[in-house]
C-alpha cells in the first residue's frame, strides 16, 4: 500500500543501521537542538509582547489560548500541592478527591519546592515538552528513514505543518461574517498541530511526543525482536497513561492492527508483538481504568463527563478532515499504494500503514473526547508525505525537468511541501499577537480583581463557594483554592442552570427571595462584584442586607454571605 521505505535494520546494543553506524550522530542532534531552540524562542515572542504590553491596571494571566481548560488544569495543580487524589474545585458540589493526573501533580509538587507560580511553571513546562515533542518526532522519523534528507522533511513537515483553516481566515474577510464552528475547528484543533501545541498546550506536545517515543520503541522491537524494547515502550505507556488515559485508544489499536497485519503478511501468528502488547497492556491500563471506574461510580464525575458535549468539540466531520490536516496529508494518501504486493511491505511499511489508517476510524469513535485521538497524526503523516514526496512528486519532476540533478529536484520539492503547510501556523502565531493586543479579559485581568483574589486566597477555605461571573469564576479555584459555582463548561455540574442561576442572580428584576435561594442551594460564602458581574445587570449587592462587604478595591468589591432566619 506504500511504497518501500527501507529494509528492516539489524539492532545490537546500540541502534545502528546495516554499516554498524550509529542509528544518529551527535552532529544530528545538534542540528535538531538548534532548530527546536529556533522554534521555542519564535512561540515564546507572543508572550514576551503579552508582558511587555499590559497595561498597568491589569494582569497577564500567563496563558494566550484556553483559558477554561488551563485554568482546570493550573487548579488540579494547586491541589495537588497537599494531595495526591484531588477534588473538583470548578464546582459547588463537593466530590470525592479522586482526581489524579501524574504531570499537574509533578507541577503542584514543583510549585511547593521552588516557589515557582503557576505561570512560571507552565512556561518551563511549554519549553521543555515543545522540546520533547520535537525530539521525540525525529526519533521515530529516524527510525523510519536511514536518509538524514528523508529524516529532515519528515520532521519539518510533522512540526511546523497545519492544513488550509487559512482559507476560511480569508472567506472571513471577503464575506465580512465570522467563521461558524464547525469550519473553526478545522483551524484551532490543536492535537494534530505540533506547532500550535509548541505554542500554547504543553500537555498535548508531551503527549505526542510519548506517543511517538513509544512506536519507535514499536518499531525497533520488532525489528529487533528484542524484549527490552518491549518493556521501554511499556514504561512510555504507562508514563502517558497516568497523564492521558484516553490516548490508550490511539496506542493499543495500533498496535494490535500491525500485529493483524504482520500475521496476514507472514501467514505465522506474530508471536513476539503478542508478548509486547500483553507487556504493553498489563503495565498500562491500570490508570486507564482508574479513570473509567471515578467517571462511573462518582457522581460529580459522571455528571462532568456528561457535559463534554457542552464545548461542541468534536472531530471535524470527514469533509472537512482534509481542511484540518492539509496538504501533507493530502500528499501521504497519495503515498498508499493498493496494488503493491502483501509479501513486498515490510515490517516498517506496514507500522507506518497501521498508525495512519487506524485514525481514520478512531477519530470518529462515538465518544465525546473523540477529537484528542487526533493527537499524533501530524507525525506519521509527515513520515507518509515525504514518502509520497519520493515516490510520487519525485518522479513527475523528473519527467517535466529532464535536465535538473535529483538533489536539486528534492530540494525544490521539499521546499514546496513546507511552504505548502506552514502558512495556518504563520496565521495562528500572527493572530495571537492582534488578540493580545487588545489586552482584554480573559488574557488580561483587573488588577482590582486580582486583588481579590488574592484576598480570597488568604480568607476563604477548601470547602468554601464563591459566586461570579464565568470571566472571573473560571480563575476562582486556581487562585484561591474555593469551589466556584461557575467556572468550566464540563467541570461545573449543571452548566447552563448555573450560568442561568448567575445571570438571575445580578439581574435587578430577579425577586429577592429568588436570589437568595441561589445562594442557599449550595451553600455560597462569596460573591464577587467587578465590572464582569455588572455587565451582567444592574443589582447593587450593596442594597442586599444578606451581603456584606469584606474586602474593596477599586470597581471590584468581595461580598459575603450573611443569610439567617431574617434574610431567608
Amino acid at each position: 500500500m506504500v511504497a518501500k521505505v527501507q529494509t528492516p535494520l539489524p539492532l545490537a546494543a546500540k541502534p545502528t543501521d546495516q554499516a554498524g553506524t550509529a542509528l544518529f550522530t551527535r552532529r544530528e542532534w545538534i542540528g535538531v537542538g538548534a532548530f527546536i531552540l529556533v522554534i521555542l524562542a519564535i512561540t515564546a515572542l507572543p508572550y514576551v509582547f503579552a508582558y511587555l504590553s499590559t497595561p498597568p491596571d491589569r494582569h497577564f494571566m500567563g496563558v494566550m489560548v484556553n483559558i477554561p481548560d488551563h485554568f482546570q488544569y493550573f487548579s488540579w495543580m494547586r491541589e495537588s500541592r497537599t494531595q495526591v487524589l484531588v477534588p473538583n474545585q470548578l464546582t459547588p458540589e463537593s466530590g470525592s478527591p479522586l482526581l489524579f493526573n501524574f504531570l499537574w501533580w509533578t507541577l503542584g509538587r514543583l510549585e511547593v519546592l521552588t516557589g515557582i507560580d503557576y505561570a512560571g511553571l507552565y512556561q518551563i513546562t511549554r519549553w521543555l515538552a515543545g522540546a520533547f515533542v520535537m525530539a521525540a518526532t525525529y526519533f521515530f522519523c529516524g527510525v523510519v528513514f536511514r536518509s538524514r534528507t528523508k529524516r529532515w522533511i519528515a520532521f519539518l513537515v510533522g512540526t511546523v505543518g497545519g492544513g488550509f483553516g487559512w482559507m476560511w481566515v480569508i472567506e472571513k474577510y471577503l464575506t465580512k461574517q465570522e467563521i461558524p464552528l464547525d469550519k473553526l475547528f478545522s483551524i484551532q484543533t490543536s492535537e494534530p498541530n505540533t506547532f500550535l501545541n509548541v505554542l500554547g498546550f504543553p500537555h498535548f506536545s508531551i503527549a505526542a511526543g510519548l506517543i511517538a517515543v513509544i512506536f519507535g520503541l514499536v518499531l525497533l522491537g520488532q525489528r529487533s525482536q528484542n524484549l527490552r524494547y518491549a518493556w521501554a515502550a511499556a514504561a512510555v505507556t504507562l508514563l502517558l497513561s497516568v497523564q492521558h488515559a484516553y490516548d490508550m485508544l490511539i496506542i493499543y489499536p495500533v498496535i494490535g492492527l500491525y500485529g493483524l497485519m504482520i500475521w496476514t503478511r507472514d501467514r505465522r501468528f506474530p508471536a513476539y508483538l503478542f508478548k509486547l502488547g500483553v507487556i504493553v497492556v498489563l503495565a498500562s491500563v491500570w490508570p486507564a481504568l482508574q479513570a473509567f471506574l471515578i467517571t462511573s461510580a462518582d457522581p460529580v464525575m459522571r455528571a462532568v463527563l456528561s457535559q463534554f458535549d457542552n464545548a461542541e468539540a468534536f472531530t471535524p466531520a470527514p469533509i472537512l478532515l482534509p481542511v484540518l490536516m492539509g496538504f501533507a496529508w493530502l500528499l501521504a494518501i497519495w503515498a498508499l499504494d493498493i496494488r503493491a504486493p502483501w509479501k513486498d511491505r515490510d515490517d516498517t511499511h506496514l507500522f507506518i500503514l497501521a498508525w495512519f489508517l487506524s485514525h481514520f476510524v478512531l477519530v470518529y469513535l462515538p465518544l465525546n473526547f473523540q477529537i484528542h485521538l487526533l493527537s499524533g497524526w501530524q507525525i506519521v503523516t509527515g513520515v507518509l508525505a515525504t514518502i509520497g514526496l519520493y515516490t510520487r512528486v519525485l518522479p513527475l519532476l523528473k519527467r517535466l525537468f529532464r535536465n535538473r540533478a535529483s538533489e536539486q529536484l528534492v530540494r525544490i520539492a521539499a521546499a514546496g511541501l513546507i511552504l505548502a503547510v506552514i502558512p495556518v501556523n504563520v496565521y495562528l502565531l500572527g493572530w495571537r499577537f492582534i488578540d493580545l493586543a487588545r489586552t482584554e479579559a480573559p488574557y488580561f485581568m483587573p488588577t482590582d480583581t486580582m486583588n481579590a483574589y488574592t484576598y480570597l486566597e488568604t480568607q476563604a477555605h477548601s470547602d468554601d463557594v464563591v459566586l461570579s461571573s464565568l470571566t472571573v469564576g473560571q480563575f476562582v479555584p486556581a487562585l484561591t483554592g474555593a469551589h466556584a459555582y461557575l467556572a468550566h463548561w464540563a467541570q461545573t455540574v449543571d452548566f447552563y442552570a448555573k450560568a442561568d442561576n448567575v445571570d438571575a442572580f445580578f439581574n435587578a428584576a430577579t425577586p429577592n427571595d429568588q436570589r437568595q435561594a441561589i445562594l442557599q442551594a449550595f451553600g455560597v460564602d462569596y460573591v464577587i462584584y467587578s465590572p464582569e458581574e455588572r455587565a451582567l445587570g444592574s443589582f447593587d449587592p450593596a442594597s442586599a442586607a444578606y451581603l456584606q462587604a469584606v474586602f474593596a478595591s477599586g470597581e471590584t468589591t468581595v461580598y459575603a454571605v450573611v443569610l439567617d432566619d431574617s434574610t431567608t
